[in-house]
């Protein structure tokens, strides 16, 4: 059996266990009894999933929904997901495009089982969600990372992308709106992506979780670019538009051949998802669909809400999200080690965040700030910010 060390290794390194071990202490301090402890390290709402999608799960285990289901989903499920993608992404899709999926997680998984051979490279972008490694390694791929600068606002450099395509090269994954950013890519620089992928006939792998959550710019799905349907693979959830976190549900969006293998790969692996939650699902997309706007609207009050709290601080640079539910803080000025910082923060103000090491090399000298607590929780969090720079800064 390898060492744990080789899959912690795999879910993006030392760096990596640092950041996240920030977040697993003040979770065990809250549960421990200190409920003072301010924990804006992890992407999960701090509210409920609408009653109605609720009660729809419920009634459909009081009605006998408890049984096996089709390996990628129930049809009119499907269509119903095939029609929501239609009205939000302009795209005419059917539910041959469409498979139900445990999770954006599972989604990228299984497209890099299904695009991607021992020996193949797949090009990705520093910072990423700090799953991808391990989700795409695992079919013995290579990856490498193109900087995303901060003070290109998070946007690729064409020219970088370029120089990363290798001969054995067979995908790019990217994340927009993005996963610790925030940042939106606008469609010039998609349709610049979309043409390095034409030219050297690779897969596009797209993660769009946060794609209901922008705020004055709008998510463009890579799949309305030219001649991209056939070779891009969209990855969704319920999870974050919906306040879904715990139901583990999602869905892809492809070509009907490529539908096709995420059933084999879903056949294999889990033979279908609940179908209680399936039915919530359904609840989620008809009837409870506008609590997608509410939750967008939220957030963005809530990051205008931080960002006006934290504009006095000094030697904090704030990095305004375009989308998404963090906000990424510059402390470069302060001249601390994130780690270090996030560790005293901490010890001192009762208040954890994420060191940007966690998601990659070009995330030093920021922290993750979530955005998913009360107007009252954020406030107060901006004011101990403010007493730890005021000591240390």
């Amino acid at each position: 059996m390898p060492h744990h060390s080789s899959y912690i290794a795999a879910m993006g390194g030392t760096d990596a266990v640092d950041a996240w071990a920030i977040h697993t202490e003040a979770r065990k301090r809250y549960r421990a009894g200190e409920t003072d402890v301010i924990v804006l390290s992890v992407g999960d709402h701090d509210f409920t999933t609408d009653d109605r999608i609720v009660d729809s799960a419920v009634k459909a285990l009081q009605e006998g929904q408890h049984h096996y289901t089709a390996s990628i989903g129930f049809v009119p499920l499907r269509e119903k997901i095939a029609a929501y993608h239609s009205a939000t992404m302009g795209e005419p899709v059917t539910a041959e495009n469409i498979a139900v999926i445990p999770g954006a997680q599972c989604g990228v998984f299984t497209a890099g089982l299904i695009t991607l051979n021992p020996g193949d490279h797949i090009v990705t972008f520093d910072p990423m969600y700090v799953t991808y490694y391990g989700a795409l390694v695992a079919r013995g791929a290579t990856l490498s990372q193109v900087p995303l600068y901060p003070e290109n606002g998070f946007r690729p450099d064409i020219a970088e992308v370029r120089a990363a395509i290798r001969p054995e090269t067979k995908a790019m994954l990217i994340n927009s709106p993005n996963n610790p950013t925030g940042a939106v890519w606008p469609k010039e620089t998609l349709e610049e992506l979309a043409a390095i992928c034409r030219e050297h006939d690779i897969w596009l792998i797209s993660d769009e979780v946060y794609c209901s959550m922008t705020f004055e710019k709008p998510h463009v799905c890579p799949r309305t670019l030219a001649d991209m349907k056939d070779r891009t693979i969209s990855v969704y959830s319920f999870s974050k538009g919906h306040a879904m976190t715990g139901w583990r549900l999602g869905w892809i969006v492809a070509d009907p051949d490529t539908i096709k293998a995420v059933e084999q790969v879903m056949g294999a692996m889990l033979f279908g998802s609940p179908p209680f939650v399936q039915a919530a699902a359904m609840t989620a997309i008809e009837e409870a669909v506008d609590s997608v706007d509410r939750i967008r609207d939220l957030y963005r009050h809530r990051r205008d809400r931080v960002c006006e709290a934290l504009s006095g601080i000094p030697k904090v640079k704030i990095r305004k999200p375009d989308g998404g539910m963090f906000l990424m803080l510059d402390i470069r000025e302060t001249g601390m080690d994130t780690v270090d910082f996030a560790w005293k923060l901490l010890e001192e103000q009762k208040l954890a965040l994420l060191p940007g090491e966690g998601f990659g090399k070009m995330l030093a000298g920021h922290l993750r700030l979530s955005l998913g607590a009360s107007d009252e929780t954020l406030d107060d969090a901006a004011r101990r910010l403010s007493v730890f720079i005021q000591k240390h800064g």
